[in-house]
């Protein structure tokens, strides 16, 4: 299983529990860690979409663009997959990533940059990217 560099950002706990974790169940759930992004293909992201990521997500991709924790636990998109002015979904909403395959998504607010998940219209917003890490490796420690 491929892990990346942790880098010593404002995730680095939580990077560093998550690949922990990984390595403790790859014989039991998939994870997956894709190649970190750039500083230059986040800026470039950035301009194309005249959408700032907030830097706690910036973080996360600097670790991995894109992932897969504990096989359906939670989806991280990478800039690839970054969705944004979705046609059912209020403009505000930029979509990151799933939780659980139920279809709880992860989001941030283009004008605030807060991070929060919307569970078919239920909204919890977390201080940052961080805090909702912390979230999915309580939920991965659960069912362990």
């Amino acid at each position: 299983m491929y892990i990346p560099e942790i880098p010593n950002n404002s995730l680095k706990k939580e990077i560093e529990e998550l690949a922990k974790l990984a390595i403790a169940l790859q014989e039991k759930r998939r994870f997956k860690f894709n190649m970190p992004a750039t500083d230059t293909e986040i800026a470039e992201w950035e301009k194309n979409s005249k959408i700032t990521l907030p830097t706690s997500y910036a973080d996360w991709l600097m670790f991995s663009n894109g992932s897969i924790l504990r096989g359906n636990v939670a989806e991280i998109y990478g800039l690839d997959r970054i969705e944004y002015d979705i046609e059912y979904l209020p403009d505000d909403y930029v979509v990151i990533g799933s939780l659980t395959g139920d279809g709880e998504i992860i989001c941030f607010s283009k004008e605030r940059g807060t991070i929060f998940t919307d569970d078919h219209e239920d909204i919890t917003v977390y201080n940052d990217f961080g805090e909702l890490l912390e979230i999915i490796i309580e939920d991965i420690k659960g069912m362990w």
